[in-house]
C-alpha cells in the first residue's frame, strides 16, 4: 500500500472527501479534481512511474489551492481573496504559505479525529502544557501582536523569519512555481527524476492537499463570517505575490 493510499484510507481523510460536495461549485470541482490527481499520483507510483506520480501530486496541491481560494472568493473575503487562479506563481505562494503554517501549527502537537455524533472533525492541541479539545476550525488560531493580544493584519514577518529574509522566501515560491516543469522536462545537464524522496514528498503533497480542502470546507461552513486566520493568510499571500511581481524587488535567479 502506497503512502497516499494509507493517508486516504484514514477516517479523517474520508470525512474530508465526503464533505467536498458541500462546497460552492467553483471550489467543489477543483477539490474533486485535487482528489482525482492524488489517485492518479498513487496509481502511477504503484505502477513504477515516479515522474508522472510527482507531477500529479504537485497538481493535486495546486488544485487544492484553487479550491481554497475559490471558497474564500465566494464566502465573504472580498479583496483579501483577490488572487489570480491562472497565475501559477500566485498559487505556488499560497501553497508554500500553507506548508509553512502547517509546520508552525505542529508545535501545538495537533491531533485530529472524526466526532461521529456531530459529524464534525475535532482537534486536540496543547497550549502552555495544557491539552485542549475543540471542534476543528481555522478560527482556533490566529497571529497576534505579542502580549498585546491584538490580531495582526497578516503574518508575513513570521513567514519571512522562517526563511531568514524575504529573498529566500521569494526564491522558494519560484522554486515551487517551477516544480512541475522540473519533474517533466529534461535540461541540458540531465533527465528529470521526479521526487528525490518519493514517499516523503508524496506524503507532504497529500497532506497539504487535504489540509487545503479542509480549509475550503471550513470557510464555506462559516460563509459570510470571515475567519481572522483565513483573512490573515490571504493578506499575507497577496503581499508576497505583489512583492514577487514588483520589478524593483525582483529576485535574481541563478542556475
Amino acid at each position: 500500500m502506497s503512502v497516499i493510499d494509507r493517508i486516504m484510507k484514514l477516517e479523517t481523510a474520508r470525512w474530508i472527501n465526503t464533505k467536498i460536495s458541500d462546497l460552492p461549485d467553483s471550489a467543489k470541482f477543483r477539490a474533486a479534481s485535487a482528489i482525482r490527481s492524488l489517485q492518479w499520483a498513487d496509481a502511477n507510483y504503484e505502477s513504477g512511474m515516479p515522474i508522472p506520480a510527482a507531477y500529479f501530486a504537485l497538481h493535486a496541491t495546486e488544485e487544492a489551492v484553487a479550491s481554497f481560494v475559490c471558497s474564500a472568493k465566494t464566502c465573504g473575503y472580498g479583496n483579501d481573496a483577490k488572487i489570480n487562479l491562472k497565475d501559477h506563481q500566485a498559487k505556488a505562494a499560497v501553497s508554500l504559505l500553507a506548508q509553512k503554517v502547517t509546520n508552525l501549527l505542529a508545535t501545538y502537537q495537533l491531533g485530529v479525529a472524526v466526532h461521529h455524533e456531530s459529524d464534525k472533525l475535532v482537534v486536540r492541541f496543547t497550549v502552555d502544557g495544557a491539552v485542549q479539545h475543540q471542534e476543528a476550525s481555522t478560527s482556533l488560531f490566529h497571529f497576534t501582536n505579542g502580549r498585546l493580544g491584538e490580531k495582526k493584519a497578516d503574518f508575513l514577518d513570521e513567514i519571512v523569519s522562517e526563511f531568514g529574509d524575504i529573498n529566500a522566501l521569494k526564491r522558494s515560491v519560484i522554486d515551487g512555481q517551477e516544480a512541475r516543469n522540473k519533474v517533466l522536462y529534461a535540461t541540458s545537464t540531465g533527465l528529470p527524476t521526479g521526487f528525490l524522496d518519493p514517499d516523503s514528498s508524496l506524503r507532504r503533497e497529500c497532506q497539504l492537499t487535504l489540509g487545503l480542502i479542509w480549509a475550503a470546507i471550513d470557510v464555506a461552513r462559516n460563509r459570510d463570517q470571515p475567519i481572522a486566520f483565513i483573512a490573515q493568510a490571504l493578506r499575507t499571500a497577496n503581499i508576497l505575490i505583489a512583492d514577487l511581481k514588483a520589478k524593483k524587488n525582483s529576485v535574481e535567479i541563478t542556475s
